[in-house]
């Protein structure tokens, strides 16, 4: 009984954190744009999201507070915890680790919170990504990104430019606090989203990404990939072949005709390279949180909802409106729907997010 008491508690107060953030942002059912920053790369890492961090000081933290619930057993989570956070250097490659103790400083948190809230984004997403070829072979790529902790991650989604020299390398949709990527574009190289895929407890990932100093955690290999891989080859091998933490789908769209692919990664390398053919009639490819080859569950069914409205849609009528509809589609769009994105990186100036309100 007492237990349950206390569970009541915090999900009371779950509930008061969340009504009061919409009471302060005034949520609206019309999409809007989420606000955009820049993070100088050239900066110390420390540095880079202090204007972030200060933007979101009262949202963050509470929202820490909500996710840092989902752990298993303190007991065995929070030495870990202590763990990485006196060490997080060896731990967790750069830039990450320097990027989250400035964050960790900006808002007097402790580093381990800030550490293990940025692992438990890489498991709790489920998503829906659309890559696909228009006839005149250009590539695009639609996402929603679904998510446990809708209504107050709605009001920290934020775009943001990642710039050196004043030049923008890579652009990602993210959460203010979050220092990896699942959702990105390197203009005239290639777009990519990451789709969670449910294979192993979810707290077997999180320790291997604590534990395995040579598992990248998915979200910062994204990051990373967006950096470094000049074009849609580069990145599609970097994604397959790195170990991860985690199995997941990565799904990639380049600026060539045929760029477009689904990998489903398995923590080792890849178990399906899933490729556009658009000779062959597949000009889209559809993946949401299960493997494309097998049917999806009936009680989650996104997959056929969506490839219904692309059939409607046609390969000739491709455009950021016609795709937004698309990405609009119940149930491809829900109530744990937090941001839908339009982008491709041949047209790197059309790229636009817009935050969901169903």
């Amino acid at each position: 009984m007492i237990k349950n008491m206390a569970t009541s508690i915090t999900m009371f107060s779950a509930f008061l954190i969340l009504l009061s953030v919409a009471c302060v942002n005034g949520f609206s059912s019309d999409p809007v744009n989420p606000p955009a920053f820049v993070v100088n790369l050239d900066l110390p890492e420390e540095q880079r999201w202090t204007e972030v961090a200060l933007k979101y000081k009262q949202l963050v933290p509470d929202i820490y507070a909500i996710m840092k619930q989902f752990l298993p057993d303190p007991t065995i989570s929070l030495p870990l915890i202590r763990k990485i956070a006196a060490d997080v250097d060896s731990y967790l490659a750069k830039p990450y680790a320097g990027e989250m103790r400035g964050i960790a400083k900006t808002l007097n948190m402790s580093l381990g919170d800030v550490v293990t809230c940025n692992l438990l984004y890489d498991i709790s997403a489920f998503c829906t990504s659309i890559v696909m070829q228009d006839v005149n072979g250009t590539i695009w790529h639609a996402r929603n990104l679904d998510y446990s902790f809708t209504e107050i991650l709605r009001n920290i989604s934020i775009r943001v430019d990642y710039q050196k020299g004043g030049k923008t390398v890579y652009t990602g949709i993210t959460y203010a606090g979050y220092v990896g990527l699942v959702t990105g574009q390197r203009p005239n190289a290639f777009t990519m989203t990451m789709d969670e895929r449910d294979q192993g407890a979810w707290w077997m990932n999180i320790l291997i990404a604590i534990l395995d100093r040579n598992a990248s955690p998915v979200s910062f290999l994204l990051r990373d990939t967006l950096a470094m891989s000049e074009n849609f080859t580069a990145a599609l091998e970097k994604v397959a072949y790195t170990t991860t933490a985690a199995s997941f789908y990565t799904i990639m769209g380049g600026v060539r005709v045929g760029e477009g692919a689904v990998i489903t990664k398995g923590r080792v390398g890849p178990i399906d390279i899933w490729k556009l053919d658009a000779k062959s009639g597949r000009w889209y490819e559809v993946e949401t949180n299960y493997d494309h080859w097998a049917p999806p569950p009936a009680d989650d069914d996104r997959r056929d909802p969506a490839i219904k409205a692309m059939n409607s849609m046609g390969q000739k009528s491709i455009s950021k409106k016609s795709l937004f509809n698309v990405m609009s589609t119940p149930p491809v769009m829900n109530n744990k729907t937090t941001y839908t994105v339009v982008m491709s990186a041949a047209q790197p100036e059309m790229m636009e997010a817009w935050i969901r309100n169903p």
